[in-house]
C-alpha cells in the first residue's frame, strides 16, 4: 500500500513539475502544451531513418568564423551563425555523423532544456541545438557568434528548427 501511495505521489509531482517547467519555457501556448506533454516521456533519443540516399548532406562547422555551412551533394545550401564551446569546454574537432535527433531534450549535464537537438557524437554529449532554457530563462541568444557553450553548437531560435528539419540521421558533421 505504501508503494502504491509513493507511486501516486510521484505521479502528481511529475505533473506539477512539468506544468511549472512549461509555464517558464515560453509564453507561447503551443510550446507550453508541447513542453508539458514531453515532460512525461523518457527523453530517449528518437532514431530517425536516413534521408533520401540520393542526397548526400553535410554540415561544416567553422569555429574560427562561428558559423556552420550546409551542403547537399557538395553544393552549398545555407549558413547559420553559432556559438561553440568556450575555451574550458571546447567543441570536439573532427568528422562525425548525425546519430540521433530529438525535438526537445533535457540535458542532465547543463541542467537545461534543449530544443531541436541534433546529436553527432557517440557519447551523446555533443550536438547542435537552439539556445538553451535554464531555470525557465532562455540563455545565450546574445552570445551567438562567440564561443559560449559547454561544447555544443548553439543556434538562434528558429534557425535551429530549420537545421533540425533539414538534417537526417547519417548527415556528415565536420567541425574544424
Amino acid at each position: 500500500m505504501k508503494a502504491l501511495l509513493s507511486i501516486v505521489i510521484l505521479g502528481i509531482l511529475a505533473i506539477v513539475g512539468a506544468s511549472i517547467v512549461g509555464i517558464f519555457l515560453n509564453s507561447n501556448t503551443a510550446e507550453l502544451s508541447q513542453a508539458s506533454a514531453l515532460a512525461f516521456e523518457q527523453f530517449k533519443p528518437i532514431l530517425i531513418p536516413a534521408g533520401d540516399p540520393g542526397i548526400a548532406r553535410e554540415i561544416k562547422a567553422d569555429l574560427s568564423q562561428q558559423r556552420i555551412f550546409t551542403y547537399e551533394n557538395g553544393t552549398y545550401v545555407r549558413a547559420f551563425s553559432i556559438s561553440s564551446g568556450k575555451a574550458d569546454t571546447p567543441t570536439p574537432l573532427g568528422t562525425f555523423k548525425v546519430i540521433h535527433r530529438q525535438e526537445l531534450l533535457f540535458s542532465k549535464i547543463a541542467g537545461c532544456w534543449l530544443s531541436y537537438w541534433v546529436g553527432f557524437t557517440a557519447n551523446g554529449k555533443y550536438g547542435l541545438h537552439e539556445t538553451p532554457v535554464c531555470d525557465g530563462v532562455r540563455r545565450g541568444g546574445d552570445m551567438i557568434g562567440t564561443p559560449d557553450s559547454a561544447g555544443c553548437l548553439r543556434l538562434k531560435q528558429g534557425e535551429a528548427q530549420k537545421l533540425y528539419e533539414w538534417a537526417t540521421i547519417g548527415t556528415i558533421v565536420t567541425v574544424y
